[in-house]
């Protein structure tokens, strides 16, 4: 499993399984709430994903989305 946010070393290194994210991969620095999201959103991603090659784009837009909130409505 990992995390990446270039779409095109994705592509090229076609690793087993992705959560691709379109910035900082594994959250921005100091936001815990955000760092929190990304990480719980790729353990599910491992244990969902069945088939190698398989890629999830996190839908996330990063200073655009109330991580904590998030976290709130997870439980």
């Amino acid at each position: 499993m990992i995390t990446m946010m270039y779409k095109q070393v994705v592509d090229a290194l076609r690793p087993p399984r992705v959560a691709y994210a379109r910035c900082h991969p594994m959250g921005e620095p100091g936001n815990a709430d955000q760092q929190r999201v990304v990480i719980e959103d790729a353990l599910e991603l491992l244990m969902i994903a069945t088939e190698p090659g398989s890629i999830e784009a996190l839908p996330y837009r990063w200073r655009c989305e109330d991580y904590s909130k998030i976290r709130r409505e997870r439980g």
